[in-house]
């Protein structure tokens, strides 16, 4: 077994302490991410003209892989020395990206490449999250050891507005990419290196306690299902996280580029720029409200909190059924948002805090399968609904849905009664 870290020594040899080092390695993955939050959609709706259940599929195919292998992330959560396990999957993650680079300036993608690459960048975002996670918990603790105590909801609230600030930068700098994305795909691979990098420098020691055999792997995976279904709070948030994935994450990920698209038009410049924004207004706004929330004395009841922002959501998701000047539409998914930043910041702090810590890495994985699970059904549903109704009406179905969701979720699990204390 590996040494603990000693309580007053630094990570990365000595120069930076351990949890603003997490950040940053948060933030460098989340930047990455937030280009490809354009990146992406815009390959699929404006640089190959895919159909809107073609950019559905599409879409589907970056969180399916997340979904069939989030389990198996949280085991390896659980089992392996999260620095070097993260540096290893943010390189692969890096060769995908630059293998996607050459692929693009040599004018050979095609819509299939394209799926193979959202295959494996969500695989390896279903073993990166979990581990990266779970891991703020150990530097926490290694914090306390120093003297410095963080509570988890400060930590995770602080967390959630680096990543939103960081996935903001990358989405800002990717609105240039227009028809030209093949340097911004090698600009991803290089912060992805980069985080590669960083990763060496989280200190936790390899986990010890879990059996290392197939079946004892299994029977870890049951367990941690069972407790995660049983447990009074992380029940209803997984039953959050699940309808979220299929009313939020699926429709967030396609009607934007289909309205974009659709009902304001433009060259794939101006496309590429009203999308970008629309994501800007959305992840600023969220940004704001997670730095509000890691300012603030803990909210004694995140429940309430969570699912209100949840309804405030869903009437945003209907408000898109109407016409409206593009403007007003900013100022719609920027209110959408701010919620949505507190949703984030709370339901991290209550999964996170109420999980029992030998089950942390599964409960996170369960938790996030919900998203990852629902988003594929959403954006196939939401493409195919646009298809029939056109992509104005299709926000109807997940916005009511949401609707109908949040007010099941508050009316009958306790989660609305939750105190964090």
């Amino acid at each position: 077994m590996d040494p603990a870290p000693h309580p007053d020594r630094k990570s990365l040899f000595g120069i930076v302490p351990e949890l603003p080092l997490y950040y940053v390695l948060v933030g460098l993955y989340f930047f990455a991410f937030g280009m490809q939050f354009v990146l992406f959609p815009s390959l699929v709706a404006f640089f190959l003209g895919a159909t809107p259940a073609g950019i559905g599929v599409a879409q589907s195919a970056l969180s399916a892989p997340m979904f069939c292998l989030l389990l198996f992330g949280g085991l390896l959560a659980e089992r392996a020395k999260a620095g070097p396990t993260l540096a290893k999957l943010h390189l692969a993650f890096a060769l995908a990206s630059m293998a996607l680079y050459f692929i693009i300036a040599n004018g050979a993608l095609t819509y299939i490449i394209l799926i193979g690459y959202a295959i494996f960048v969500g695989g390896c975002a279903a073993f990166m999250m979990p581990v990266r996670d779970a891991a703020l918990n150990g530097v926490i603790a290694r914090e306390t050891e120093r003297g410095r105590h963080i509570p988890i909801a400060t930590a995770a609230a602080a967390a959630t507005a680096v990543q939103i600030g960081a996935q903001i930068a990358g989405i800002l700098v990717a609105r240039f990419a227009g028809a030209n994305p093949a340097p911004f795909i090698a600009l991803q691979a290089f912060v992805l290196a980069l985080g590669a990098a960083v990763s060496l420098g989280v200190q936790a020691p390899k986990p010890t306690g879990h059996e290392r055999s197939v079946i004892g792997a299994l029977r870890d995976v049951r367990d941690g299902v069972i407790y995660s279904f049983r447990n009074p709070i992380m029940s209803p948030m997984l039953i959050s996280a699940a309808y979220m994935g299929v009313f939020v994450i699926g429709s967030f990920q396609v009607l934007f580029p289909l309205i974009v698209r659709d009902a304001y038009g433009g060259t794939a410049l101006m496309q590429s720029n009203r999308l970008g924004l629309l994501f800007a207004c959305f992840w600023g706004a969220s940004f704001v409200s997670a730095v509000l929330l890691s300012r603030l004395k803990p909210l004694r009841r995140p429940g309430q909190a969570m699912i209100a922002s949840h309804l405030i959501g869903a009437l945003a998701l209907i408000s898109f059924a109407f016409d409206k000047p593009f403007y007003v539409f900013g100022m719609i998914v920027a209110v959408w948002g701010f919620a949505a930043g507190i949703a984030i910041s709370t339901s991290r702090t209550i999964t996170q805090g109420a999980a029992e810590p030998r089950y942390l890495g599964r409960v996170l994985a369960v938790y996030s399968m919900g998203f990852m699970g629902g988003a594929p059904i959403g954006s196939i549903a939401v493409g195919y609904a646009a298809s029939e109704f056109g992509s104005r009406a299709a926000a109807l179905i997940p916005g009511l849905g949401l609707a109908l969701a949040a007010v099941a979720l508050a009316l009958l699990t306790p989660l609305w009664r939750y105190r964090a204390d």
